[in-house]
């Protein structure tokens, strides 16, 4: 079975010998156990800084993107999400008194949007956005600092930072998380802003991660970990992307949309639903996840390229080109 549903792969050797040297380090720092550090730890803040281009002490560490979102829900009234989007922050966001609604960019961008936008919240993510791999245009970027302007709190989601080199507009809130970086156990989100810590506090108190596991991400990270994780563990998710759309653009004339990320969305054919495709893939080895997750507007299956070698991309490549069931659009006429 070639699993295209999003389950990382495990981390290089190198990457977990170094990781267990910076959690023993992190243990024995003793003041890590007896000194709070209420806006995080301050090597783990200074890492994100560095490597994503902010400001540190504008960083605020927190359990995850969720976490985040929360003390968004609380403050606000109003909460626009944009749509398809990662449905995980949904009940972090109907948990508040925050009314929420889903509206695809274009309405996000431009356009009259209803309440007062000193309490509203525009919540986009960029780059690669989970489940279509978009990621903000300038012209996105020019919209939503406009919305800044006219009062609106814009929140931009990261969390795919780490597969881009993209850089998040000025004047929003920027959140992610190290999930993405080796799977749910990580537990380590982030905000960038100047007045999220002070808005944040009734979240932060007893919810954020330890510091003792703060500092040991904050060591591997800083003292060669991401390096060998851009050169492994994220550079395979990116060659296996590239064949993917390289090989349907070689072998059978199809335009495959550029994508950011790990992931894509796939559009079906007319009168495919997704759960049918979902059974045929399956039983022909591939396994994807249904478009209607993540509340998009078209049937359609996402794939993502975790873990997935070259060979296994160009597989899926053959299948998805041959199979009758995605609508991928002819550059050429296709070979068949």
């Amino acid at each position: 079975m070639i699993d295209l549903s999003g389950t990382p792969d495990p981390w290089p050797a190198e990457a977990m010998a170094l990781w267990a040297e910076c959690a023993s380090l992190a243990a024995g720092a003793n003041e890590l156990w007896t000194v709070p550090a209420p806006s995080g730890d301050h090597v783990l803040r200074e890492v994100i800084a560095n490597l994503l281009g902010f400001a540190s002490d504008h960083i605020t560490i927190v359990s995850s993107l969720r976490a985040a979102a929360l003390t968004y829900a609380r403050r606000y009234r109003r909460i626009f999400l944009e749509r398809p989007s990662y449905p995980g922050v949904l009940p972090a966001f109907s948990g508040g008194a925050a009314r929420l609604r889903m509206l695809p960019w274009d309405d996000i961008f431009g356009g009259a949007l209803p309440g007062d936008p000193s309490r509203t919240v525009l919540w986009v993510t960029s780059p690669c956005r989970n489940p279509d791999g978009i990621s903000l245009t300038a012209a996105n970027e020019v919209a939503l600092r406009q919305r800044v302007a006219a009062g609106y709190r814009v929140v931009v989601n990261a969390t795919y930072a780490w597969f881009s080199d993209r850089k998040a507009p000025e004047g929003v809130d920027v959140t992610g998380s190290l999930h993405k970086l080796r799977g749910v156990g990580a537990r380590i989100g982030w905000v960038a802003g100047p007045h999220f810590f002070s808005e944040a506090v009734p979240e932060l108190v007893g919810t954020t991660p330890s510091p003792v596991w703060q500092r040991a991400w904050g060591l591997f990270l800083r003292d060669g970990g991401m390096s060998v994780l851009r050169e492994s563990y994220l550079a395979r998710v990116a060659t296996a992307a590239a064949t993917f759309r390289d090989h349907l653009t070689a072998t059978y004339g199809l335009a495959f949309p550029a994508f950011d990320g790990p992931s894509a969305l796939i559009p079906l054919q007319d009168g495919v639903s997704e759960d049918a495709a979902l059974a045929e893939l399956e039983r022909r080895g591939f396994r994807l996840v249904a478009g209607r997750h993540f509340h998009t507007t078209y049937p359609a299956l996402r794939v993502t390229f975790f873990g997935v070698t070259p060979d296994a991309a160009a597989r899926f490549a053959d299948e998805a080109a041959t199979s009758r069931l995605f609508a991928i659009p002819a550059l050429t006429e296709a070979v068949r």
